[in-house]
């Protein structure tokens, strides 16, 4: 063996440099930053703007760096207990701890205990980029053994509680116990102190100005682990529990909602100290003109909800609202709020059938069908029968967005949903589908990003609101470069835009009071708990959503409540800007009167007609039936429709293979056998038919309407 080592000593050494070189290099470098830190170097935290150098705020405030000595024995055993109950016991790096938290989790099955130290989180707070790799992560224990040679375990907890930060703008122990209490951390009861302790695992999850029920808990998991490791008296433990929590009052002021999902991205971006501590500018895309515009609009509603306004032809978020007071709950609902998307997640599946050729006169079969036991209904029983796909989301008819999804399949659904931005679950795989009841459902920001393909010539925009960030000298350490991705040809996001034009026209938007050509979709789900309006001009694109955390009933419908909204914004911040037309892109043919029954060519004979557009090479050259026998008596058929929400089928199923897009009408296909699932609620307005068509005196022939 000596022999061998001998031989070898050289390939063993080299082997050895190897392995150790990168932490030298760590060492060195850490060495040189710790040299360079300060203890009581001052805060300045990051400092935000709008897209034209306003001033929007700031993340937080400068604070002073409080001693060890000034916090209060209740908190700093708090953090000890719940952070890393060893930390007086170890040097830097806990292997009993992370053995522990090893095998914890292989337990579990997943992460249930951690293994850093406070003084691992303390370097990473300092020193390292928060991207979670096994680099870093061994970059974090090396710097960890390092700062426990330089400094004492008191000053490294002085310097985690002065530079960890607990939300709301609160970075450091100090400006926490003012933003929180209202008062300096030396005056913090052991209810405080434990409360603020419980933060620092996840402080947006656990902040109790977004969910004070939640906070408690934490903070009451926190005392108990204090017991656990003998760090408070049983009776202290006790009384801490009922500790009545007496929370400061936020301030107001603009674009906060805007202002804390800034704060989260760049905490992901960059880590906490370089955000709270390094005087970071940072330029957005937010328009504070209308940023004050959907404040005023939308704060004081009756109900909770979201507002988003995105540009066009870049993703630029606009302005953004998470809901109707920032005082009173400062959850944000436009970036975090799930909810069951319902008829507004209706184009996503057209313009799926869209990208597969399929034209705005394709006919899909609004007709009572049973799926396997599962017939979805639509309201008031009313069906159309046979109709143009543009007729079908006119009027949000269900049986026809469960048919389209049926013949295109899911597979393709789910395609083209992940490119829009919206990633389906597996249970997601079934018919529900169509009428956007989903597992988890969508935020707002979600759901109006979707829409931003059909009003730009089909390119999906991944939303972020940061363009550049500058450091204290004035470097750029980032500049946004747009994640762009063409999901749709513009002829196709043309044929959308004519679809959903005629949802404003003469469909379930009829109503809604816009003042310039636009085009969009409303949405109510069941028992009217999530309503909604997504649509667009030629020059934005808004999203707004109403509906109650506690999935409460919303009086009214999305078309008639979150449409006016979403209408007003639109008119008050367009207001300088005159009204225009949505630009047709080349190889489009336009105003062509079709049969809504048949898909084919119409003319003055036909009762019932619409004006579409078309891709070159596919306008139809067969007439309908009705344009070349003589007039018949207009047959009473459904009413125009009265926004209602639409009843839920009784048992989803997944859709059979997909048959290839119907270029004439389709004829009903025989139903699939397929197991059944659970269906969320539907919603949307169908008209009200008559039981079967009977010759009557001739009703007025709609209007014929042009689409650009």
């Amino acid at each position: 063996m000596i022999t061998w080592i001998k031989h070898y000593k050289y390939t063993i050494l080299a082997i050895l440099l190897l392995v150790l070189l990168p932490f030298i290099v760590v060492f060195i470098t850490g060495l040189s930053t710790m040299q360079q830190f300060e203890l009581e170097l001052p805060m300045e935290a990051a400092v935000i703007f709008d897209r034209e150098g306003e001033l929007i705020g700031s993340l937080g405030k400068a604070g002073r760096f409080i001693t060890l000595q000034e916090i209060p024995t209740a908190l700093k055993d708090a953090v000890i207990a719940v952070e890393d109950s060893r930390f007086y016991k170890h040097s830097g790096v806990d292997i009993i701890g992370i053995t522990r938290a090893f095998f914890a989790n292989i337990r579990a099955k997943k992460t249930v205990q951690g293994g850093s130290t406070i003084t691992q989180q303390t370097v990473k707070n300092l020193f390292l980029h928060p991207k979670r790799t096994l680099a870093r992560k061994l970059q974090e224990m090396a710097l960890a053994l390092l700062l426990e040679t330089r400094y004492s375990k008191d000053q490294i907890l002085e310097l985690y509680l002065n530079t960890s930060y607990f939300g709301e703008g609160a970075y450091g122990v100090e400006n926490a116990a003012q933003i929180f209490f209202g008062k300096t951390v030396s005056k913090l009861t052991i209810g405080e102190s434990t409360l603020l302790a419980g933060l620092l695992k996840a402080p947006s999850a656990f902040s109790p100005y977004a969910n004070l029920d939640k906070a408690i808990k934490r903070r009451n998991t926190v005392i108990d682990r204090m017991i656990a490791v003998d760090l408070i008296e049983s009776k202290k433990a006790a009384q801490a529990k009922t500790e009545a929590v007496q929370l400061k009052k936020l301030t107001g002021g603009t674009a906060r909602y805007f202002l804390n999902w800034i704060s989260s991205l760049l905490v992901d971006k960059f880590g906490e100290y370089q955000v709270f501590n390094n005087g970071l500018r940072v330029h957005t895309t937010l328009d504070l003109e209308m940023q004050k515009i959907a404040e005023e609009i939308f704060y004081g509603q009756d109900n909770q909800g979201a507002l988003i306004a995105l540009e066009p032809y870049t993703g630029d978020v606009l302005a953004l609202v998470g809901g109707r007071n920032y005082i009173e709950s400062q959850f944000n609902r436009a970036v975090s709020a799930k909810r069951q998307p319902g008829s507004v997640f209706k184009p996503v599946i057209y313009a799926a059938a869209v990208k597969e050729g399929w034209q705005v006169n394709s006919i899909v079969e609004d007709i009572p069908r049973e799926y396997a036991e599962y017939q979805p209904d639509n309201y008031e029983e009313a069906y159309w029968g046979p109709v143009t796909m543009k007729h079908a989301i006119a009027f949000s008819l269900n049986n026809a967005a469960v048919w389209t999804l049926n013949k295109i399949g899911i597979p393709r659904v789910f395609a083209f949903s992940k490119q829009m931005g919206i990633n389906l679950m597996a249970e997601d795989g079934n018919l529900a589908l169509a009428l956007g009841g989903l597992t988890q459902g969508l935020t707002p920001l979600q759901m109006t990003a979707a829409f931003v393909p059909f009003s730009n010539g089909g390119a999906y925009f991944t939303p972020d609101p940061i363009l550049k960030v500058l450091d204290l000298e004035g470097n750029i350490i980032l500049e946004r470069k747009p994640d762009r991705k063409q999901v749709l040809t513009p002829q196709q996001a043309y044929l959308m835009t004519d679809m959903l034009r005629a949802v404003m026209q003469y469909g379930t938007g009829e109503n809604v009071p816009v003042e310039r050509p636009s085009a969009g979709k409303s949405g109510t789900t069941n028992e009217q708990k999530d309503l909604w309006f997504v649509g667009y001009t030629p020059d934005i694109v808004v999203g707004v959503y109403i509906g109650n955390d506690d999935n409460t009933s919303v009086e009214g419908y999305g078309g008639a409540v979150a449409g006016p909204i979403w209408a007003e914004f639109i008119n008050r911040a367009l207001a300088d800007m005159p009204p225009r037309e949505f630009p047709i892109p080349s190889k489009i043919v336009k105003d062509i009167m079709i049969d809504i029954f048949t898909g084919l060519l119409a003319n003055e004979r036909c009762a019932w007609t619409e004006l579409d557009v078309f891709i070159e090479g596919t306008v139809p050259t067969e007439q309908a039936p009705c344009a070349i026998l003589p007039k018949a008596p207009t047959p009473k058929l459904p009413s125009a429709p009265t926004e209602e929400p639409e009843p839920a089928p009784e048992e989803p199923v997944p859709a059979p293979e997909p048959t290839p897009k119907p270029e004439k009408p389709i004829p009903e296909p025989e139903p699939t056998p397929e197991p059944e699932e659970p269906i969320p609620e539907p919603e949307e307005p169908i008209p009200e038919p008559e039981p079967t068509p009977e010759p009557e005196k001739p009703a007025p022939k709609p209007e014929p309407m042009e689409n650009q």
